[in-house]
């Protein structure tokens, strides 16, 4: 850690003596308090861009007026010319705004592991919304993350999706494993990528680990991360447990990003 990673550590703890980080709204980090839902001022509450109308049936972002049909542009032309998603369903808490960003951005970057645990909460809510607890419960064998590279890790002090997939998975009553899928190297950010580069840039990036591996015969699993865009990340972990044999691979994202036509 430099000198100034160290100083910027020592000012963020000495902070959050005086003020709790329960007592600051996750996005614009005013302060409030810890009674607020999701510890979300009202201001942010109000301009997150929940999804409760029309949403994809493929991958879960929400639909435009524009959009005719039960699919967003991207994933309809994925049915017609291919290739097929990898994964089976998509879910997304929220559509990618603003406020959603900010929320993300204090989680990874900010150093605020505390965001992850209710980001978990905020994807079980939007899970028994649509299924309800006895349903959610039955419905899924393993709780994956979509796993960061050991190196971010270290940078950051922890596996963002992780967090978010065990506070998911506690509250389902699921089977939550931080550690079958691995990144086996570093990709560079897929922000200002465009949908082949991604491909291109995700492609043979993860792995199962050995003495997990047998653990996907048969399974269904869910998979989560903090966002969905053109889906390149998350299809080749799905793509990967289906070569493994796992019987059906879903995702939950807290936020689905606009609708991007991959090529």
């Amino acid at each position: 850690m430099s000198k100034g990673e160290w100083l910027k550590t020592i000012g963020n703890a000495m902070l959050d003596l005086v003020y709790p980080p329960g007592l600051y709204c996750i996005s614009c980090g005013k302060i409030t308090d810890d009674s607020r839902t999701y510890r979300l001022c009202n201001e942010c509450m109000q301009s997150m861009n929940w999804i409760t109308a029309r949403h994809c049936e493929k991958c879960g972002r929400p639909l435009a007026d524009t959009d005719p049909g039960a699919l967003c542009f991207g994933c309809s032309r994925r049915e017609v010319s291919g290739p097929p998603f990898s994964f089976d369903k998509g879910h997304a808490c929220a559509g990618y705004g603003a406020v959603e960003q900010s929320v993300i951005f204090a989680f990874k970057y900010g150093g605020y592991a505390d965001i992850g645990d209710i980001m978990g909460e905020i994807l079980y809510d939007r899970m028994i919304s649509e299924y309800g607890r006895d349903e959610l419960a039955s419905m899924y064998d393993l709780v994956l993350p979509i796993p960061s590279h050991r190196d971010r890790r270290l940078r950051r002090g922890f596996d963002h999706a992780a967090l978010m997939a065990e506070g998911f998975a506690k509250r389902a009553g699921l089977q939550f494993d931080p550690g079958m899928i691995v990144r086996t190297r570093a990709t560079v950010p897929m922000k200002g990528l465009g949908p082949h580069e991604r491909l291109l840039n995700i492609k043979g990036a993860f792995s199962l680990k050995n003495s997990r591996s047998s653990l996907a015969e048969g399974a269904r699993i869910l998979l989560i991360d903090d966002i969905f865009t053109t889906g390149a990340t998350v299809d080749e972990a799905a793509g990967l447990l289906k070569e493994h044999g796992a019987s059906r691979v879903d995702f939950l994202a807290f936020a689905g990003g606009a609708d991007i036509i991959a090529g």
